[in-house]
């Protein structure tokens, strides 16, 4: 059985989506200017390079550091930290509900009148876009609707392959997801850490060669400000934090799926996928909190 695609999910899911991917995708390209030019800005002030009556270096310096100033404006005014966050927020938030709706899960069980139930699924979605204050939900260019021709059909299915549906498309995808995403950062952290370590160590090398006057050059002080500049994007990144936080969740989502076949009423069902979301929207709201 193939996974649901995307594009057969609500319209404010992918427009979140989206937006959450051009605000983080403008917040690093925007951090890793801004530390770079701090770098080059700390590289060229430790020496002259002279012509004439101009000091090219010291030209190279200003200028590196009018770009680290110019770009600490655009954070602080454009605040595209907040559009990412809020966006992918408002992206989990709507693709749980179109899953809780897909399956039958509370508070959308069949157990229910599904005109009500679809009055209180277009509410739920009026509550998320009602909150939205730091960016502009750009609607599919397909026109998708909140509530698509597929969410639909899977709903009318026999209670068996709604489960077969939420056991691939949802608990298996997230559960692949957060294992990778576990591996990634985990092997990310320790590079960095090596790195950091290793940068440490030269910095002690060139402070050395400074004392025995071996080298003309403040190489401890652009080792230092390169360093600085790594453990900033450590914390813009958190690798370790995010390798720990996935960890969990995927092992949560394995226990999950180990008892995905117990329930047999719908009633049962309904609670079911209900805790399994709860488990999803926890890991969210980790790391919303670790981002704010």
């Amino acid at each position: 059985m193939k996974a649901i695609p995307e594009s057969q999910l609500p319209a404010l899911y992918r427009a979140a989506d989206r937006g959450a991917v051009v605000g983080q995708r403008r917040l690093m390209r925007a951090t890793v200017l801004r530390l770079g030019s701090l770098v080059a800005a700390a590289t060229f002030g430790s020496f002259s390079l002279n012509s004439g009556r101009l000091d090219i270096a010291a030209v190279l310096s200003a200028t590196a550091l009018a770009t680290a100033l110019v770009t600490d404006v655009y954070l602080l005014t454009m605040r595209p930290d907040r559009q990412w966050h809020e966006a992918r927020t408002t992206a989990e938030s709507a693709k749980t509900l179109a899953w809780r709706y897909l399956v039958g899960g509370e508070p959308f069980g069949l157990h229910e009148d599904e005109e009500k139930t679809d009055r209180l699924l277009h509410d739920r979605y009026s509550e998320i876009t009602n909150g939205i204050h730091e960016f502009a939900p750009v609607p599919p260019d397909d026109g998708a609707a909140q509530v698509t021709e597929t969410m639909r059909a899977v709903r009318a299915l026999p209670l068996d392959e709604r489960r077969r549906h939420y056991a691939v498309g949802r608990i298996h995808d997230q559960r692949s997801w957060y294992t990778a995403k576990a591996i990634h950062h985990d092997n990310r952290a320790a590079r960095w850490s090596v790195t950091l370590a290793a940068m440490e160590a030269l910095g002690l090398v060139g402070a050395v060669l400074n004392a025995g006057q071996v080298i003309d050059l403040d190489l401890p002080g652009i080792i230092a400000a390169a360093a600085a500049a790594g453990v900033a994007w450590l914390q813009t990144r958190q690798h370790q934090n995010l390798a720990a936080s996935y960890s969990v969740t995927a092992l949560e989502l394995g226990d999950i799926a180990s008892r995905l076949d117990r329930p047999s009423t719908e009633q049962e069902w309904a609670r079911f996928v209900e805790e399994t979301e709860k488990v999803l929207s926890r890991e969210q709201m980790l790391w919303w909190n670790s981002h704010n």
